[in-house]
């Protein structure tokens, strides 16, 4: 990293839209969050030639940009919906999706986009986009990946950290949104050992040891945010088990996960880690990705 900042973000959150029903359901949540924190609304369909859901090797420009322009007159309605007194923009970028996505997150609050979205290839993995928006973006992603998002609230949210910079940062944007909606803040750091190079197996370790430093660590960081948000109750939790698995569990009972783009693993200009991929999509409730934001 150059160390160079980013633009100051703007006071809106960016929306894909493509027409999926995890595209609405992420339209749904970002207007209801917009709403409650008055924050404006920004809404993006781009249009490419040959995108699967129109015909490969298409060339008629008017019409597929006809569609995008009815699909986000839809898209304001639905937000609207929500919050008539909404601020809502949008954007019909030419080219494919995830670019006009990434360089709007450079002055955004944060970017909202649904797990899966339309192609022919959508149901087989997470979703291009969704992917190429989370390693890539510099503002916190939010991917929703259920319809089902606006059930019963739990009043919960789930964070998961490792005591890495990415992983602090997560800790301070959950502790936000907890406030927001004054729900419960749990804290979770799940370890499991992958062999004997394992930093925590060496020979003046062990797992009380290790346990009890990562709540200090963690705790001085839980200490820095309460101070800004006193009311948010908190909860830490120290587990033997996988990190995937443990957030995924948590994920029954909360409202919101969220982590650190990358943790303490990987290698430097890794943009996503290895939990927060394989938490993508697998998460009943929405995930947010936080990117600390730099270039």
């Amino acid at each position: 990293m150059s160390g160079i900042t980013s633009p100051i973000p703007t006071a809106r959150i960016v929306v894909g839209i493509d027409g999926s029903a995890h595209g609405w359901a992420a339209l749904a949540w970002a207007a209801e969050l917009a709403s409650q924190r008055s924050l404006s609304v920004h809404l993006i369909h781009a249009f490419a030639p040959d995108i699967p859901m129109l015909g490969f090797g298409s060339t008629d420009q008017s019409s597929i940009k006809s569609e995008g322009e009815r699909l986000l007159a839809t898209a304001r309605a639905r937000a609207h919906a929500v919050d008539p007194t909404l601020t809502v923009t949008t954007s019909l970028p030419p080219g494919f999706a995830s670019p006009a996505l990434v360089k709007a997150s450079h002055d955004a609050t944060m970017v909202v986009l649904g797990a899966v979205g339309h192609g022919l290839l959508s149901r087989a993995t997470i979703g291009a986009v969704a992917q190429q928006v989370a390693a890539h973006a510099t503002c916190p992603v939010v991917i929703v990946g259920h319809e089902g998002h606006s059930e019963t609230p739990h009043h919960r949210v789930v964070v998961g950290v490792d005591g890495s910079a990415p992983s602090a940062a997560a800790l301070h944007t959950a502790f936000d949104y907890a406030a927001s909606r004054q729900a419960e803040l749990v804290v979770v750091h799940a370890w499991e050992a992958k062999g004997p190079e394992d930093p925590t197996l060496q020979t003046d370790s062990s797992w009380p040891a290790y346990e009890s430093d990562l709540e200090q660590k963690v705790g001085r960081e839980i200490a820095t945010s309460s101070t800004a948000h006193p009311d948010v109750k908190v909860r830490h939790e120290v587990v033997r088990s996988s990190p995937v698995a443990a957030l995924i569990q948590a994920a029954d009972t909360a409202d919101l996960v969220v982590v650190g783009a990358r943790g303490t693993g990987g290698f430097p200009g890794l943009h996503l880690g290895s939990v927060s991929s394989r938490l993508l999509g697998r998460t009943a409730c929405p995930l947010v990705l936080v990117h600390p934001r730099t270039l």
